[in-house]
């Protein structure tokens, strides 16, 4: 983006004459407009001067209706989030409230041995002797 000397001036609460002399010593580059008119780059302002206090309308988002809807779907979304960790606190300091579970029998260590029933969990090998008619 590309601003006139005197909007630059304005933009920067500097006088034309003192963008004019920085121009001139080197300080700050400037092109010139098909029309013939003096332009100083936005990012050389910047460079130069450092961000302005507020920035040129141009570069200020618009507030749209699309923007807004998803503004307030985040916020919808935030909200929700925040009922979670809520509840999910919640839940915690209810288990914290329980008893410590009981020691087991089993000495630590040692690995736990499988329950016969443990090696087939779905039963298939029972089914498989039964179709057999094996024991």
């Amino acid at each position: 983006m590309q601003l006139t000397i005197p909007k630059a001036a304005k933009l920067y609460q500097k006088h034309r004459s003192t963008i004019h002399r920085h121009i001139d010593a080197g300080r700050l580059s400037c092109a010139f407009r098909g029309d013939g008119v003096r332009v100083v780059d936005y990012s050389e302002l910047v460079r130069c001067y450092g961000e302005p206090a507020s920035p040129p309308p141009e570069l200020q988002p618009d507030a749209t209706a699309e923007g807004l809807e998803v503004q307030q779907a985040m916020l919808r979304e935030l909200q929700a989030m925040r009922a979670e960790i809520h509840k999910l606190r919640e839940e915690v300091a209810q288990l914290r409230r329980l008893p410590a579970p009981e020691p087991s029998q089993e000495p630590p260590g040692e690995p736990q041995t499988l329950h016969p029933t443990d090696d087939d969990p779905h039963g298939l090998r029972g089914l498989v002797r039964a179709l057999k008619g094996a024991p």
